[in-house]
């Protein structure tokens, strides 16, 4: 009889031992997948600074090639007026 409740008594602790490791588990896990989240949120927003940064470097490519007698500073803003006229074109027609 000693025997049977030293074993049920051993399965018993093993058992605490492992729903406590698992209950470990599951909040690891979860800060993981919280961290995971955050990071591609970190990413699209880096992706998305990436193309505004290459659509203003082209902007500059072309004013830069463009010049003519006019200066950089007026170039630049006519692109970017001719590029506001194109944004809202883009929104006339999605409506």
């Amino acid at each position: 009889m000693k025997d049977i409740s030293n074993l049920v008594s051993g399965v018993r602790k093993k058992t605490e031992k492992l729903v406590a490791k698992q209950a470990l588990l599951i909040e690891k896990n979860e800060k993981l997948s919280n961290e995971v989240t955050r990071i591609r949120e970190e990413l699209t927003e880096k992706n998305q600074q990436i193309s505004e940064l290459n659509d203003k470097v082209k902007l500059l490519k072309i004013a830069g090639s463009v010049g003519g007698g006019e200066s950089t500073k007026e170039v630049k803003l006519k692109i970017n007026e001719m590029v506001r006229e194109i944004d809202k074109c883009i929104a006339q027609i999605n409506r």
